[in-house]
């Protein structure tokens, strides 16, 4: 019997990935049993597990960080801090929310640096794991953030790297596809096609009979903010620079899943970024937590 499909939908907050998620709904996936609540700023809902975004928000914790104050936080240490109660926490957690059979979507921004606290467990319920990285202009993120949540540039940018960067990282080992938001509503339908073809994703409805859906769910008017997609010289020094360049290795890897040279470049960067944040953030930086929010 073939295994149960997951499909992990990794992106910055205000990245479209509720957007995203959504139209893998509407293309057949189920969505969590409890969901965080639409509100002004995304009306047709944010298509997250109120219980996740939850354990998340508690991972974060944990290590003195928030959603939007995480640059101090190292995916990589998540599992060392874990004891049994803490993995049967996340294991319980997908089996309520996704119960059944039927192919999930899994979604949260914070997934994107905490994703090595799930892999294990969706590996326990033995799902067949793939993931849809999408990514939005940095430009159009800090823009987004700064009018919802009044955050200053530097940060929402700093945020963006990080996130962007783990999950590139984090989620190498799945089948998998990146998109542009620009292009999920652009052609949804050729931006689908696809990802599906480069991570191997079966959807329970197909394209053709989702698309009269789509083409309302997916539309144009849902966007706010845009921004030229050539260069991405965003944040301040010294940032800025090593935001342009992942934008550019993301787009070389988008076009090229085994360009070893793109990923080559982002591990630098990533390492680059880490120096970065280790002195800027040395041990025993707190922060002042934010209620969970959504992407």
């Amino acid at each position: 019997m073939p295994s149960r499909q997951a499909l992990l939908v990794l992106g910055m907050h205000r990245s479209g990935t509720s957007a995203l998620a959504g139209a893998t709904i509407r293309l057949g996936f189920a969505r969590p049993r409890t969901t965080l609540p639409a509100s002004d700023d995304n009306p047709d809902g944010f298509e997250e597990s109120l219980r996740i975004v939850e354990i998340n928000h508690q991972i974060l914790a944990a290590a003195r960080a928030s959603w939007n104050i995480c640059l101090h936080f190292y995916p990589e240490e998540i599992l060392g801090r874990f004891s049994p109660s803490d993995h049967q926490t996340i294991l319980a957690a997908l089996q309520d929310e996704f119960p059944g059979n039927a192919p999930f979507v899994l979604k949260d921004p914070r997934m994107c640096v905490t994703l090595p606290a799930w892999l294990p467990a969706l590996s326990a319920i033995g799902t067949d794991t793939r993931a849809l990285l999408l990514i939005r202009h940095p430009a159009e993120v800090v823009n987004s953030l700064a009018r919802r949540n009044d955050l200053p540039a530097e940060q929402s940018a700093g945020n963006w790297l990080h996130h962007m960067l783990e999950a590139e990282f984090h989620s190498r080992g799945l089948p998998r596809a990146l998109l542009f938001y620009d292009d999920l509503l652009a052609n949804w339908r050729g931006t689908l096609g696809a990802a599906t073809a480069t991570a191997g994703i079966i959807w329970p409805r197909g394209l053709d009979e989702a698309a009269a859906v789509l083409d309302v769910f997916l539309r144009k008017s849902a966007r706010h903010h845009s921004a030229p997609r050539g260069i991405a010289m965003v944040g301040p020094p010294p940032f800025d620079q090593m935001i342009n360049a992942c934008w550019g290795a993301l787009h070389q890897l988008a076009r090229d899943p085994e360009d070893s040279y793109a990923r080559a470049k982002l591990d630098q960067i990533r390492v680059q970024f880490a120096r970065w944040r280790r002195a800027e953030f040395p041990p025993g930086f707190t922060v002042y937590f934010n209620a969970p929010a959504g992407g």
